[in-house]
């Protein structure tokens, strides 16, 4: 991820001051000294608060190669004018510009993801075939009474739309897969509510499922259609019933994970917790045992691997919105502030 404020300040005072360098101006020394100092800085950044990866190809780890390319040719000559002095008159230049010039891509690059415009313009690095990102404005796909038995096969297809394949599905997480033994699993429910609820994984299938489709836009310009099956967030807040106050819902994850969505937003588009993902059971990787699916939200709010749900009276920023992240999470709005 790229939009921690230590990262992305930082990198484009570094980024402008290079393209500012490529000019031959005055006090060349000094602005390339400050330059290398903010690269650095920027760089400290993405790898204290942003997710270290080069691979597979999506529009993150394009912004995130093109970075590197620019930091290391304007290290190279600014580590050759300050100390080795290899380089001499133009070759120096037009390293100085090849930098410059990755610096402009970097740049550009950052601001397309910043902005949200990857997901507007629906990219799907990981498939030829092009999804739809989810709206609020959108026609929405109806829920239907489902079964929480899964068939166990993978489906490719339902309510007229083409899903995603398990194997081709981009995956996020800050701790790695999570393994949860169903067995020995507990989802507590806690907070504003007139009783606090520990229920086992059967327990909880036991509430009503349905299925619907729905799209999950990662902010990084990727995301996959799939079919989703679980039950009704409210549906099990009602088991717990609510005190007066109540307005906002913390998802928390094994891996320390956390966020958080107002209760009238769950309650009003019928929020899921599924269990199950293209009619087999959501994999270990996925979520297991259970994934939130935040219609219309980024993929940040789709909580995986979700052991406690706690009520409160106020909103809560949770792992990426406290590292600056929108809190809101809309589709098609600045995904950070």
């Amino acid at each position: 991820m790229v939009f921690a404020p230590i990262h992305y300040i930082p990198s484009v005072f570094s980024a402008l001051l290079i393209i500012f360098l490529a000019g031959r101006v005055r006090a060349h020394k000094s602005i390339a000294l400050i330059m290398a100092s903010f690269a650095a800085l920027g760089l400290v950044g993405y790898l204290s608060r942003g997710e270290f990866r080069f691979y597979p190809l999506d529009m993150h780890v394009l912004h995130s190669w093109l970075g590197m390319i620019a930091l290391m040719l304007t290290l190279t000559v600014f580590l050759d004018g300050m100390l080795f002095h290899k380089f001499h008159g133009r070759s120096h230049c037009r390293v100085g510009y090849i930098a410059a010039f990755f610096a402009i891509l970097a740049l550009s690059s950052g601001l397309y993801l910043l902005f949200g415009l990857a997901d507007l313009q629906q990219e799907t690095p990981l498939s030829n075939e092009t999804s739809r990102p989810a709206s609020e404005h959108s026609e929405p796909f109806l829920q239907q009474n489902a079964s929480h038995i899964l068939q166990e096969v993978e489906t490719q297809r339902y309510q007229g739309k083409n899903l995603m394949p398990l194997s081709q599905q981009g995956n996020n997480a800050i701790q790695g897969t999570q393994v949860i033994n169903k067995d020995t699993y507990r989802l507590v429910v806690t907070g504003l509510v007139e009783k606090n609820l520990n229920m086992s994984y059967e327990e909880l299938l036991a509430l009503p499922a349905y299925a619907e489709e729905a799209y999950m836009p990662c902010v990084e310009g990727w995301g996959f259609d799939a079919k989703w099956t679980g039950f009704r967030v409210v549906d099990l807040l009602n088991l717990s019933g609510l005190k007066p106050g109540a307005s906002y819902v913390v998802f928390y994850s094994s891996d320390g994970y956390s966020t958080g969505l107002p209760l009238d937003y769950l309650s009003a588009n019928k929020i899921l917790l599924a269990y199950g993902i293209n009619d087999v059971t959501l994999p270990h990787e996925r979520g297991f045992p259970f994934q939130l699916v935040a219609k219309s939200r980024y993929g940040y709010k789709w909580s995986k691997w979700i052991t406690r749900i706690e009520v409160v009276d106020k909103e809560v920023r949770g792992y990426w919105e406290s590292r600056g992240y929108s809190n809101s999470a809309k589709v098609g709005e600045i995904p950070f502030g």
